[in-house]
Protein backbone atom coordinates (compact mmCIF):
# COMPACT_ATOMS: atom_id res chain seq x y z
CA UNK A 1 0.00 0.00 0.00
CA UNK A 2 2.91 2.65 1.13
CA UNK A 3 4.55 1.18 -2.42
CA UNK A 4 1.38 1.98 -4.33
CA UNK A 5 1.11 5.79 -2.81
CA UNK A 6 4.51 6.30 -2.95
CA UNK A 7 4.50 5.82 -6.82
CA UNK A 8 1.19 8.15 -7.21
CA UNK A 9 3.07 10.89 -5.13
CA UNK A 10 6.31 10.95 -7.40
CA UNK A 11 3.77 11.02 -10.53
CA UNK A 12 2.20 13.62 -8.81
CA UNK A 13 5.00 15.92 -8.72
CA UNK A 14 6.59 15.43 -11.92
CA UNK A 15 6.15 19.07 -13.80
CA UNK A 16 3.88 19.26 -16.46
CA UNK A 17 6.45 20.11 -18.67
CA UNK A 18 8.16 16.87 -18.56
CA UNK A 19 4.41 14.98 -19.43
CA UNK A 20 4.37 17.67 -22.67
CA UNK A 21 8.30 16.38 -23.59
CA UNK A 22 6.84 12.67 -23.46
CA UNK A 23 4.01 13.13 -25.92
CA UNK A 24 6.32 15.36 -27.91
CA UNK A 25 8.62 12.63 -28.19
CA UNK A 26 6.04 10.24 -29.13
CA UNK A 27 4.49 11.83 -31.64
CA UNK A 28 8.22 12.47 -33.15
CA UNK A 29 8.38 8.81 -33.19
CA UNK A 30 5.16 7.87 -34.33
CA UNK A 31 6.20 10.25 -37.32
CA UNK A 32 9.75 8.69 -37.48
CA UNK A 33 7.76 5.62 -37.56
CA UNK A 34 5.30 6.58 -40.39
CA UNK A 35 8.30 8.07 -42.93
CA UNK A 36 10.19 4.30 -41.77
CA UNK A 37 7.32 2.82 -43.10
CA UNK A 38 6.94 4.22 -45.84
CA UNK A 39 10.71 3.57 -46.74
CA UNK A 40 10.24 0.30 -46.11
CA UNK A 41 7.14 -0.07 -48.50
CA UNK A 42 9.50 2.13 -51.35
CA UNK A 43 11.87 -0.43 -50.69
CA UNK A 44 9.80 -3.76 -50.80
CA UNK A 45 8.33 -2.74 -54.39
CA UNK A 46 11.64 -2.27 -55.50
CA UNK A 47 12.70 -5.62 -54.31
CA UNK A 48 9.69 -7.18 -55.72
CA UNK A 49 10.08 -5.62 -59.13
CA UNK A 50 13.36 -7.00 -59.26
CA UNK A 51 12.58 -10.67 -58.04
CA UNK A 52 10.13 -10.92 -61.29
CA UNK A 53 12.05 -8.96 -63.34
CA UNK A 54 14.85 -11.68 -62.84
CA UNK A 55 13.22 -14.69 -62.58
CA UNK A 56 10.92 -17.03 -65.09
CA UNK A 57 8.57 -16.77 -67.20
CA UNK A 58 5.88 -17.77 -65.10
CA UNK A 59 6.25 -14.15 -63.54
CA UNK A 60 6.19 -12.53 -66.64
CA UNK A 61 2.57 -13.29 -65.44
CA UNK A 62 2.64 -11.50 -62.61
CA UNK A 63 4.47 -7.93 -64.31
CA UNK A 64 2.17 -8.03 -67.09
CA UNK A 65 -0.73 -8.12 -64.11
CA UNK A 66 1.21 -4.91 -62.72
CA UNK A 67 1.62 -3.22 -65.44
CA UNK A 68 -2.41 -3.66 -66.21
CA UNK A 69 -3.13 -2.30 -62.81
CA UNK A 70 -0.28 0.59 -62.38
CA UNK A 71 -1.32 1.91 -66.27
CA UNK A 72 -5.01 1.68 -65.75
CA UNK A 73 -6.85 5.03 -66.05
CA UNK A 74 -8.66 6.07 -62.66
CA UNK A 75 -11.47 8.76 -63.53
CA UNK A 76 -12.25 8.81 -59.56
CA UNK A 77 -8.59 9.63 -58.89
CA UNK A 78 -8.22 12.02 -60.99
CA UNK A 79 -11.27 14.14 -60.54
CA UNK A 80 -10.48 14.04 -56.54
CA UNK A 81 -6.78 15.42 -56.91
CA UNK A 82 -6.47 16.77 -60.75
CA UNK A 83 -5.15 16.00 -63.50
CA UNK A 84 -1.52 17.07 -63.11
CA UNK A 85 -0.89 14.93 -59.35
CA UNK A 86 -2.52 11.92 -61.35
CA UNK A 87 -0.93 12.14 -64.31
CA UNK A 88 2.34 12.31 -61.91
CA UNK A 89 1.30 9.18 -60.27
CA UNK A 90 1.37 6.87 -62.68
CA UNK A 91 4.47 8.31 -64.35
CA UNK A 92 6.25 7.59 -60.82
CA UNK A 93 4.73 4.34 -60.25
CA UNK A 94 5.66 3.05 -63.37
CA UNK A 95 9.18 4.28 -62.89
CA UNK A 96 9.23 7.86 -65.04
CA UNK A 97 9.40 11.24 -63.46
CA UNK A 98 8.24 14.60 -64.19
CA UNK A 99 9.31 18.05 -64.00
CA UNK A 100 7.17 21.14 -62.66
CA UNK A 101 6.23 24.38 -64.27
CA UNK A 102 9.11 26.96 -61.94
CA UNK A 103 10.70 23.72 -60.78
CA UNK A 104 14.50 23.01 -61.42
CA UNK A 105 14.57 19.22 -61.24
CA UNK A 106 12.58 16.34 -61.74
CA UNK A 107 11.26 14.12 -59.21
CA UNK A 108 10.99 10.34 -59.64
CA UNK A 109 10.27 9.25 -55.78
CA UNK A 110 6.50 9.00 -55.32
CA UNK A 111 7.04 10.26 -51.61
CA UNK A 112 8.17 13.03 -53.22
CA UNK A 113 5.46 13.96 -54.85
CA UNK A 114 3.83 17.78 -53.66
CA UNK A 115 0.25 18.22 -51.79
CA UNK A 116 -2.15 21.07 -52.30
CA UNK A 117 -5.06 22.36 -53.91
CA UNK A 118 -5.72 20.65 -57.28
CA UNK A 119 -4.04 23.00 -59.96
CA UNK A 120 -1.66 24.29 -57.80
CA UNK A 121 1.64 22.45 -59.67
CA UNK A 122 1.70 22.03 -63.47
CA UNK A 123 3.97 19.33 -65.47
CA UNK A 124 5.82 20.51 -68.12
CA UNK A 125 7.87 18.27 -68.41
CA UNK A 126 8.02 13.99 -68.98
CA UNK A 127 10.42 11.73 -68.91
CA UNK A 128 10.57 8.07 -69.28
CA UNK A 129 13.70 6.20 -69.63
CA UNK A 130 13.24 2.05 -69.13
CA UNK A 131 9.60 2.65 -67.53
CA UNK A 132 6.56 0.06 -67.80
CA UNK A 133 4.36 2.73 -69.28
CA UNK A 134 1.94 1.25 -71.71
CA UNK A 135 -0.41 3.00 -74.17
CA UNK A 136 -3.49 2.69 -71.78
CA UNK A 137 -1.68 5.14 -69.01
CA UNK A 138 -1.61 7.75 -71.62
CA UNK A 139 -4.59 8.65 -71.42
CA UNK A 140 -3.47 10.63 -68.01
CA UNK A 141 -2.48 13.43 -70.59
CA UNK A 142 -6.14 14.74 -70.81
CA UNK A 143 -6.59 17.81 -68.74
CA UNK A 144 -2.25 18.36 -68.56
CA UNK A 145 -2.59 22.21 -69.32
CA UNK A 146 1.02 23.57 -69.30
CA UNK A 147 2.99 19.93 -70.52
CA UNK A 148 5.97 21.23 -73.44
CA UNK A 149 8.04 18.27 -73.49
CA UNK A 150 7.97 14.70 -73.44
CA UNK A 151 10.86 11.98 -73.60
CA UNK A 152 10.59 8.29 -74.16
CA UNK A 153 13.24 6.29 -73.93
CA UNK A 154 13.79 2.39 -73.72
CA UNK A 155 9.95 2.00 -73.01
CA UNK A 156 9.22 -1.25 -74.46
CA UNK A 157 5.33 -1.27 -73.78
CA UNK A 158 4.96 2.13 -75.53
CA UNK A 159 2.88 1.65 -78.99
CA UNK A 160 1.77 3.39 -82.20
CA UNK A 161 -1.68 4.57 -80.32
CA UNK A 162 0.39 6.32 -77.18
CA UNK A 163 1.09 8.88 -79.92
CA UNK A 164 -2.88 9.43 -81.16
CA UNK A 165 -3.39 10.02 -77.37
CA UNK A 166 -1.17 13.05 -77.39
CA UNK A 167 -3.47 14.74 -79.09
CA UNK A 168 -4.97 15.57 -76.05
CA UNK A 169 -1.37 18.23 -75.57
CA UNK A 170 -1.46 19.22 -79.09
CA UNK A 171 -1.89 23.17 -77.84
CA UNK A 172 1.77 22.86 -75.21
CA UNK A 173 3.52 20.31 -76.36
CA UNK A 174 7.12 21.99 -78.28
CA UNK A 175 9.32 18.73 -78.26
CA UNK A 176 9.47 15.26 -78.83
CA UNK A 177 11.76 12.60 -78.03
CA UNK A 178 11.70 8.62 -78.90
CA UNK A 179 14.38 6.66 -78.92
CA UNK A 180 15.06 2.85 -78.67
CA UNK A 181 10.71 1.95 -78.78
CA UNK A 182 10.77 -1.38 -80.09
CA UNK A 183 6.51 -1.02 -81.11
CA UNK A 184 6.94 2.34 -82.55
CA UNK A 185 6.34 2.11 -86.27
CA UNK A 186 5.83 4.58 -88.88
CA UNK A 187 2.23 4.92 -88.11
CA UNK A 188 2.94 5.53 -84.82
CA UNK A 189 5.43 8.66 -85.74
CA UNK A 190 2.54 9.72 -88.68
CA UNK A 191 0.12 11.06 -85.40
CA UNK A 192 3.28 13.76 -84.98
CA UNK A 193 2.22 15.58 -87.83
CA UNK A 194 -0.92 16.54 -85.80
CA UNK A 195 0.85 18.16 -83.09
CA UNK A 196 1.02 21.41 -84.67
CA UNK A 197 3.14 23.38 -82.02
CA UNK A 198 5.82 20.82 -82.25
CA UNK A 199 9.54 22.75 -82.41
CA UNK A 200 12.03 19.80 -81.88
CA UNK A 201 11.31 16.06 -82.60
CA UNK A 202 14.44 13.84 -81.75
CA UNK A 203 14.43 10.10 -82.96
CA UNK A 204 16.79 7.59 -82.56
CA UNK A 205 17.10 3.69 -82.64
CA UNK A 206 13.12 3.28 -83.60
CA UNK A 207 13.94 -0.66 -84.95
CA UNK A 208 10.27 -1.01 -86.09
CA UNK A 209 10.23 2.24 -89.10
CA UNK A 210 10.59 0.73 -91.77
CA UNK A 211 10.60 3.83 -93.89
CA UNK A 212 12.45 6.43 -92.30
CA UNK A 213 13.07 8.95 -95.65
CA UNK A 214 8.38 8.81 -95.55
CA UNK A 215 7.86 9.38 -92.35
CA UNK A 216 10.82 12.59 -92.35
CA UNK A 217 9.44 13.96 -95.21
CA UNK A 218 5.67 13.92 -94.16
CA UNK A 219 6.68 15.58 -90.87
CA UNK A 220 8.64 18.25 -92.35
CA UNK A 221 5.69 18.90 -94.79
CA UNK A 222 3.18 18.96 -92.12
CA UNK A 223 5.36 20.49 -89.25
CA UNK A 224 7.44 23.04 -91.20
CA UNK A 225 8.45 25.02 -88.39
CA UNK A 226 9.45 22.12 -86.80
CA UNK A 227 13.18 20.89 -86.37
CA UNK A 228 13.30 17.01 -87.07
CA UNK A 229 16.77 15.01 -85.90
CA UNK A 230 16.96 11.19 -86.92
CA UNK A 231 20.31 10.51 -85.56
CA UNK A 232 20.88 6.70 -84.03
CA UNK A 233 24.16 7.76 -82.81
CA UNK A 234 22.18 9.74 -80.12
CA UNK A 235 23.47 8.75 -76.87
CA UNK A 236 21.81 6.72 -74.53
CA UNK A 237 19.93 8.78 -71.26
CA UNK A 238 22.09 8.96 -68.26
CA UNK A 239 19.75 7.14 -66.22
CA UNK A 240 20.81 4.43 -68.30
CA UNK A 241 24.19 4.41 -67.94
CA UNK A 242 24.06 4.48 -64.34
CA UNK A 243 22.43 1.16 -64.39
Amino acid sequence: MESTERASSENDNVPPSSHSNDEKKTSSNNDKDSGYECNMTQIFTQRLISNIQSSSNNSRQIWNSLNIIWNKYDRKRVREIGPDRACTEWLLRCGGSVRFKHWGSFISNYNTIPTGASGQFHIEEIRAVNACITSEGFAYLDGLSHLKKIHLEKCDQVADSSFARCNKVKETLESITLIDLIQISDNGLAYLAGLKNLKQIDLARLSNVKNREAVIKLLKNELPQCTIIYNDEHPPAFELKEK
